[in-house]
This record gives C-alpha cells, sequence and structure tokens, in this order.
C-alpha cells in the first residue's frame, strides 16, 4: 500500500489541516462573536490627529445619545465610556444577521503628551464625537534664539 493510496489519492500536506482548522476555528469563533455582541475589532473607532498646539479625537459612535457619553480627560490619557442600547424587536423578527456592538463600551488611549483638562472641548455630529484637547502652555515647544558668545 503506496501513500498515496492510503490518503484516498492525495498527498497528505500538514499545512493545509493547519489551514482547515483555523478557518474553522474562525468560523466558530465569529458565531460565537456575534452571540455576545463583540466584534474583534475595538469599538467605537477612533482617529486621532496631532500637531504642536492640540490633538483631535475622533470616535464613531452612531445612534448613541451624545448626553449618554463620558469624557475623561487625565494628563496624558483619555477614556470614553458609554453604551449602545440593543435595538427592539417587534413581535415575531429575530436577527438574520447582528454585526453592530450592542452594550457598554470603554476605549481608553494614550495621548502623545500631556493636555490641558480645563481646555478639552467635546462635541457630536452627524455620529462623530469629536473631543478636542490643548496642551497647557507651559508643554507647549518654544523656539529658542541662540545668542552669540
Amino acid at each position: 500500500m503506496n501513500l498515496l493510496s492510503r490518503f484516498g489519492g492525495r498527498i497528505w500536506d500538514p499545512w493545509r489541516e493547519i489551514g482547515q482548522l483555523q478557518n474553522e476555528m474562525s468560523r466558530m469563533l465569529a458565531g460565537a462573536r456575534a452571540y455576545s455582541g463583540h466584534s474583534a475589532r475595538e469599538f467605537p473607532p477612533v482617529n486621532l490627529y496631532v500637531n504642536d498646539q492640540d490633538l483631535l479625537l475622533t470616535l464613531e459612535i452612531p445612534g448613541i445619545d451624545p448626553a449618554t457619553v463620558d469624557v475623561t480627560v487625565t494628563g496624558d490619557t483619555v477614556a470614553v465610556r458609554g453604551e449602545r442600547p440593543a435595538e427592539a424587536l417587534r413581535q415575531g423578527e429575530s436577527f438574520h444577521r447582528r454585526e453592530r456592538p450592542v452594550g457598554q463600551f470603554s476605549r481608553e488611549l494614550q495621548l502623545p503628551f500631556e493636555v490641558d483638562p480645563s481646555k478639552t472641548e467635546a462635541s457630536y455630529d452627524r455620529g462623530v464625537l469629536s473631543v478636542r484637547m490643548t496642551r497647557p502652555e507651559s508643554l507647549k515647544p518654544r523656539k529658542v534664539t541662540v545668542k552669540p558668545a
């Protein structure tokens, strides 16, 4: 009996078996995430823009009442917490597909420099929360003139 006949005419490839196992595990974990309401990605997704004077943090939080979002700035850290309520299903309805996460969320980000919490402003427009944070005057870069000796 040769190797080909033992495996139904195919040459056994351990990497193919590992790939199939990986695909099956990914499929199973994707199903578990769908039921738990969590995804592999962080929520909410953020962008952080920076210059010498200030920072702009934007977070995508559509469908969330901005009055229920908590933004806390301490030194060089910003934390954003809130909750996306579950959508109510009508009588006889069930989900066919559910990808939008529900429940509480929390993002805490380390900033590239300390900011002045008293000068932090937040606004909400069309599902995007914008948080502008300013570097304290004492920590802003200053140009130093070099004098001849």
